[in-house]
């Protein structure tokens, strides 16, 4: 009986440490989603973004999907072929219409953001069932691999070209900004805790300091969609 007792005590007195009544049982966590304030992250590089000086100026945003057709993450084929019918595909030729173009990574599509050393340290590629080109899962950021020579003079009916090179490289080459949602990376990378062994805080730290050149982070998607309208951007939801 008296070492029923000391359970039944201690049994008691983790849970009033834990803040709750005896027998309740432990709230699941609280998710975590740390808000990165201006400081945190480069603030003017993400303004230059979004004040763009330009006539015409289209901002794409991800959604959940990744891969559209093989080893081509979906934003990234949308952006390419939106932008090259809109700048070579209503006017009479050599004619062309000029587009500013940037996209909004959320949801998954934010790994296409990382550098090579993120994919190998965390297999992204592994733990999210992304496979390349070729089919085979890869743990390297295959998005970044141009297929073109990325010659801006190419003409624009050739598929071999830069204006149907669906890589991140050719997409920045043409003028293309990408802006990562930290919120999103807050939250895809919870799913590396435990097969890393690393704490969510830790990751969250290590993939924001290691975004693609010309990718840069910001606080949050919504918000910044509402910052882009509010100078002049139009907004194409990526949704199919």
């Amino acid at each position: 009986m008296s070492s029923r007792r000391r359970f039944l005590s201690s049994t008691v007195a983790v849970a009033g440490s834990a803040g709750l009544p005896p027998g309740a049982e432990a709230a699941a966590p609280v998710p975590y989603f740390p808000l990165m304030r201006r400081g945190a992250y480069d603030y003017e590089a993400v303004m230059r973004v979004v004040t763009i000086q330009a006539s015409n100026k289209l901002c794409f945003l991800s959604d959940a999907t990744l891969n559209g057709l093989p080893g081509i993450p979906n934003i990234f084929e949308k952006m390419t072929n939106g932008w090259t019918a809109y700048e070579f595909g209503f006017l009479p030729s050599p004619e062309r219409q000029s587009l500013a173009v940037s996209g909004v990574l959320i949801a998954g599509s934010i790994v296409f953001a990382l550098n090579d050393a993120m994919w190998k340290k965390y297999r992204i590629g592994s733990v999210m069932k992304l496979a390349g080109r070729n089919g085979k899962i890869v743990n390297s950021n295959y998005s970044v691999q141009p297929t073109s020579k990325l010659d801006l003079g190419a003409d624009p009916s050739d598929l071999r070209s830069v204006y149907h090179d669906y890589s991140s490289t050719a997409l920045l080459r043409r003028g293309a900004q990408f802006l990562v949602c930290h919120n999103a990376v807050a939250g895809v990378s919870q799913r590396f805790v435990a097969a890393s062994g690393l704490s969510h805080a830790y990751i969250i730290r290590d993939w924001a300091e290691n975004l693609l050149r010309g990718f840069y982070v910001m606080p949050g998607a919504p918000a910044m969609v509402e910052t882009l309208l509010q100078h002049g951007w139009h907004l194409y939801p990526v949704i199919d």
